[in-house]
This record gives C-alpha cells, structure tokens and sequence, in this order.
C-alpha cells in the first residue's frame, strides 16, 4: 500500500461502512415492517416457524453452494482489472453453469431430506410439503449469489448497491399480502416469492452488461470450475457448520420451550445480529481485500488489523449504548409487548458484539494468509463453544443464559485467535486497542446496569459520553496523519 493509503486507513473505513451502511438500512427497513407486520399477524408462533423454515433452508444452502459466489470473484475480477474480457466472458459462463448444478443439487438434497427434516425440526410429518416447495428457494438464493459475484468482480458496485434495495423492496410487496390473506398457511409462499424476487432483480439489471458468448465443452467447464470451487471449500464447510449448529440449537429449542420460544430467539437474534451486525457487514466489503493487500508485511498487517478493531468499537459503542436504553421501544416498534421478553437475551448479546468485533477482525488475517484449513478449525471450535454455552445457558437462566454464553463465547474466541495468529503470523494488535475494548465494555455494561436499575439519568448520562467520546476520537483519527 502506498505511503498515502496508510495514512487513510480510518477515513477508507469509515467511507466504506457509510457506502454500503446505506444500503444495509434501507435492507433492514424492509425487514422491521415486514417483522412488525408478521408478528402482529402470526404472533410468536409464526415467527417461529419461518425461523426454523430458514435455519433449515440456510443449513442446505451453505453445504451445495460450494464457495462458488465467493471464490469467483477473486479470479474474475483479475480477468476484468487486466482487461482481458474474453477470459471475463470465459469466467462468467463457467460461474453460471456451476451454480445451476449446485442449485439444483442443493434443491433435490431438500426434496430428498423433507421427510426427515419436518420429523427432526418439527417433530411430525405435516411440514414435508412446506420443505418439498422451499427446495426451489435453494436454486434461486444460489443463483442470485453467483450474479451478484459477477456484478461485483466487474466493479458495478452502483448497481450492486440497487439490487439490493430494489430487492429488498419487491420481496416486501410480494410477501405481505401472503401473510395477511392466508396467515401461517401463507408462509412458504412468502419465504419463495422473496428469494424469487431478490434474484429476479439481481438477473434484470445484473444482466445488462453485455457479455461476449462464450463456447465452451462441459468437460471444460468442469475443470475451471473445480479450481474456483477448491478455494471457497474452507469456507463453505465452516459456514455449513455454523449453520448447522444454529440448526440444531433451535431444534432443540423447539423441543424444549415450544415454537413461541423459539420465536423469541428468533426475533432477539435479528435484533442483535442482524441490526447491530450490519456494521460487519458494511465492512467486510472492503477491509477483506484491503487486508489481503498488505498480507506479507507483518507490520503493515498489525497496522490495519488494530486500525479495523479501533473503528469497529468507536462505531459499535455509542451504537450499543444507544441500543440498551432504547431496546424497550425498539421492541415495541419492530414486534408486540409480547416480545418484551427477549430484553434479558439481547442486553447481553449486544455487549457480546464488542467481543466479536477483536474476534471478527482478526479472523479475516487466516483467509488473507490462505490459512483456510486454520480458519475452518477455528470456526468450528468457536461454533462448538458457542452451541455448548447456548444449552447450559439456556437450561441454567432461559433466553438471557443465551445471550451471556453468546458474549462468553466471542470472549473467548477473540483471544484465541488473537493468540493464534501471533504465534503463527507475528500480528501485534497495539495494547491501545485492547484499552478501548475493555473501556468499551466496561462502559456499555455501566449503561446496561444503570437501565435495569432504573437510573436513567445516569445511563443516559453515559450514553451521552460514550458518544462524545468515540465522535471526537472518529475525528481526530480521520483528520490524523497518523
């Protein structure tokens, strides 16, 4: 990286969580009117029921994807950055023949399964044709990954940006009226026609781009896509079992608490990892190759690695803060009173977000090293932690043991990493930043406590310093030239 890219390591950051921030929102927009709606509708029964439709869909998905969405783009956009468009056009119908098979594959492994998936999740046989019609809702999410890839390697990130939203849009027209007119009935039909929608929009405006035809022998295509599908292998495997885990987490949920709990933990879920969570996904969009740029130099990677840690927590703190004293109206606002009852998970899930924000970060340094056999073990340690704490926590103190193992689970995770990669790697994330997680987390539970106790001048109080504080700290780091 040039002498002048170090010195706006803050500045790229923030620039980018703002650029694809945005689109997140209004993605999250549509989701808390479509939440609000479902659970005034259907109740917590309801959203349960689409929650382990969607564990059970995601679960298959990550397994038959093969990678193919996220390894291609690293091999065609080198052929478009080199302007070679012949090897792009090559590239690209490689990508969509491969994800037809692996739609497909992913749609008769759920046609197969269905039987025994309704049995498993919900403990009878009256939800195998609701598995047999959402097999098609695997090739459409896999479709829709490997244009986005496409669209992406081919630097339209402006029409990428309005896929989203456009998508988002058209799902939330299409799957309402189901809901309202047929109820429960009405929930296989809303989950297809929004993962119909999403792709149906992706093809329409992806597809604009006029691609050179391209023959090519089936025997050829195989060859090319067996070398792009071998890199996304590490990760498809560690997010099948994430997946899996999650699965089987709130399968036994169901079991033990009830469809309504699950619903709960659903909904508390969304809440902390969808809506908190989306400053990581704003993020990985461009800290994952710039980190991969600087991979060699162990200095230069120390550098980015604790800058991305810093900027995470001065964003998340005042945001987590924010979202402590306000969950109560926020889960009036997004769910019924009903759902009160997931504040004790979410309280502390959200402190967890800190955690994970050292475990996250760092994490990214595997895949930018090619450790991909590391980082899979990595993850499956985490995820067996975290699926361990989430029974005993659950069985010990309910829906707010969930969330305290899920904060102990990042805990310890993001040291184990951190551990881990400098002894293999040398990373040296500067004390600084551990000063800052800590005071952050000691901060947001002051906050938190103060809440419950029902002190709330002083965890407004708080509040108010933790945001001045990262605001002025954001700033000064912006306007540095470091």
């Amino acid at each position: 990286m040039s002498e002048g890219g170090e010195k706006n390591i803050y500045r790229t950051i923030v620039k980018a969580t703002g650029l694809f921030g945005g689109t997140q929102v209004f993605t999250i927009l549509c989701s808390i009117i479509k939440t609000k709606l479902v659970a005034v509708w259907l109740g917590a029964e309801g959203v349960g029921i689409i929650g382990l439709y969607n564990n059970t869909v995601e679960m298959i998905s990550s397994l038959t994807r093969l990678g193919i969405g996220t390894s291609s783009v690293r091999d065609l956009s080198k052929a478009f950055k080199s302007g070679n468009l012949d090897r792009f056009a090559e590239l690209v119908t490689v990508v969509r023949r491969w994800i037809w098979f692996t739609g497909l594959l992913g749609a008769v492994i759920m046609l197969t399964f269905a039987p025994m998936l309704s049995r498993y999740t919900f403990g009878d046989d009256t939800h195998i044709w609701g598995y047999v019609f959402l097999s098609c809702t695997l090739l459409f999410t896999t479709l829709t990954e490997g244009e986005r890839a496409v669209i992406q390697a081919s630097e339209r990130l402006r029409v990428l940006a309005r896929c989203s939203v456009l998508g988002s849009f058209l799902a939330l027209v299409l799957s309402l009226p189901l809901f309202y007119f047929f109820g429960i009935s009405g929930i296989v039909p809303a989950i297809i026609a929004h993962t119909f929608s999403i792709w149906l929009v992706v093809v329409l405006l992806g597809r604009r781009m006029k691609i050179k035809p391209v023959k090519m022998s089936w025997t050829e295509t195989y060859r090319q896509g067996k070398h792009i599908a071998s890199l996304g292998i590490y990760m498809t495997v560690s997010g099948f079992i994430t997946t899996l885990y999650s699965y089987l987490f709130v399968a036994w949920l169901n079991h033990r608490g009830g469809t309504g709990e699950v619903g709960f933990f659903q909904a508390g879920y969304t809440l902390v990892m969808q809506y908190v969570g989306l400053v990581f996904t704003a993020m990985s969009m461009e800290y994952y190759p710039r980190l991969s740029a600087v991979c060699e130099d162990r200095q230069l990677l120390s550098k980015h690695v604790s800058r991305q840690v810093e900027t995470s927590l001065l964003i998340l703190a005042p945001f987590i803060s924010l979202f402590l004293i306000f969950q109560d109206l926020i889960i009036h606002l997004l769910y019924t009173p009903a759902f009160l009852a997931i504040g004790g998970y979410i309280s502390w899930a959200v402190l967890g977000m800190l955690f994970r924000a050292l475990s996250w970060s760092v994490s990214f340094v595997l895949l930018a090293k090619g450790a991909g056999r590391l980082f899979l073990i990595t993850e499956v340690i985490t995820d067996s932690l975290m699926f361990a704490l989430y029974l005993g926590g659950y069985i010990q103190w309910g829906l707010a043991g969930v969330g305290v193992a899920y904060l102990l689970a990042y805990l310890i995770s993001g040291i184990g990493i951190y551990l881990l990669c400098r002894i293999k790697f040398g990373l040296c994330i500067s004390s600084s930043q551990f000063l800052y997680l800590a005071g952050s987390a000691v901060s947001c539970y002051v906050v938190r406590l103060l809440w419950s106790n029902d002190c709330l001048i002083g965890a407004y109080g708080v509040t108010i310093l933790i945001c001045l504080f990262s605001g002025i700290r954001l700033k000064k780091c912006i306007s540095s030239k470091e």
